[in-house]
Parts: structure tokens; sequence; C-alpha cells
């Protein structure tokens, strides 16, 4: 049976995860907390759903700026693993962005959808998913035609290499599932699946 990946599933938190006992203001903590976070996300960015390799700048992102939300600054549920460009290119203020959807949300898949190369609110009006679309970028410029070449190259590699060559050479490249979303939908590659039979194998 096919695990189908959810809408932005890097978002998704774990509760009762051990990094709650890590604090961001804590300096000597925070490599560790990095670390962490990126495990979490299976090695790629929350916001972009890039894969993070070696050489890339990752960042500790608080989703409520710490300056305007000092009391979140250790809140674990605030803080994700994101590349340092979307971090900078992130507003700095969320108050122009509220009410918003928490990134976390059970229901984010069910009001945030991946359509048409973008991604959009489920329900016209939704005025607390579009925000979290504007407020992440999930359609800046930028990332959306990083995103477009990035299907587009993996849909030309896929007619030159024939199943199993070309799920093998996938799960033997994991930066070539970023995007995971538009994969999924785009092109039916079942990458949830293909990253929980990685993790597996470790």
């Amino acid at each position: 049976m096919t695990t189908i990946l959810r809408q932005m599933q890097f978002l998704k938190k774990n509760p009762q995860s051990a990094l709650t006992q890590l604090r961001y203001s804590e300096v000597k903590e925070r490599d560790e907390l990095r670390k962490g976070l990126l495990r979490e996300q299976y090695g790629f960015c929350a916001y972009s759903e890039r894969f993070v390799k070696p050489t890339d700048s990752c960042n500790i992102e608080h989703f409520y700026p710490k300056a305007e939300n000092p009391d979140k600054e250790d809140d674990y549920m605030n803080l994700y693993a994101a590349l340092s460009w979307m971090d900078e290119h992130k507003p700095k203020k969320i108050a122009p962005y509220l009410p918003i959807l928490e990134p976390h949300s059970d229901d984010l898949h069910e009001r945030i959808v991946y359509d048409a190369g973008i991604f959009k609110c489920v329900k016209d009006g939704d005025i607390e998913a579009q925000n979290l679309i504007d407020f992440l970028g999930f359609n800046k410029y930028e990332v959306s035609e990083d995103r477009r070449r990035h299907i587009s190259r993996i849909k030309q590699l896929r007619n030159w290499k024939p199943e199993p060559e070309f799920s093998t050479y996938l799960k033997e490249h994991r930066q070539e599932l970023s995007y995971a979303t538009a994969l999924e939908k785009e092109l039916g590659i079942p990458v949830k699946q293909m990253i929980l039979e990685l993790e597996a194998e470790q």
C-alpha cells in the first residue's frame, strides 16, 4: 500500500519529541537542536521542502519571530530547521499576517493544497491558510521557479531511467526527493514511502 505524503509534511511536529528538552536560548544546545530538527524533518527544509545538503546553510527558524514573541524562543512547537535563504526572506514581523494557520495544524492538508504549480487554499476566503502561504513564502517566485525546474528535471529523468532503476536512483540520491508535495502531486512519486523505507534501512 502506497503511503501518501500530506501537504507540507515536514511542518509536522511531535509534542513528545526529546527535542522539547533542548533550549534555543542555550547557545551550546543550538547545534544539537538544529540537527535534531533536521532529523525529524528527514533532512528537508520545513518551509521549502528542499533537501538540505551538507554544504547548505541551515538555520533554526522561529515561526513566530522571537523578537515579537520572546516567550516562544525555546518553544519546540515554534522551531523548524530551514534553509538560510528561506529564513532570510521570511517577513520579520508576523503581525500583518494574523490570524494565521499554525504550520503544524492537523488540518493543514485539508485547508492548503498544491495545484498547478502553486499552493492554494482549499476554500476561498480562508484568511488563516492564505496568510500561512504568504508568510512562509510557499509561492515566492524564487522558490516556485526552483520547484518547477526540479520537477521538470525529475520528469525527464524518469523518461531516461526505467523502473526499478528510476526509484533506486531517487532513493540513492535523497536530494532528488526535494519538493516532495509537488513530486507526489505532479508525478505520482511516492516520496513519503521512499523516505520511510530509507529510514528503516538506516
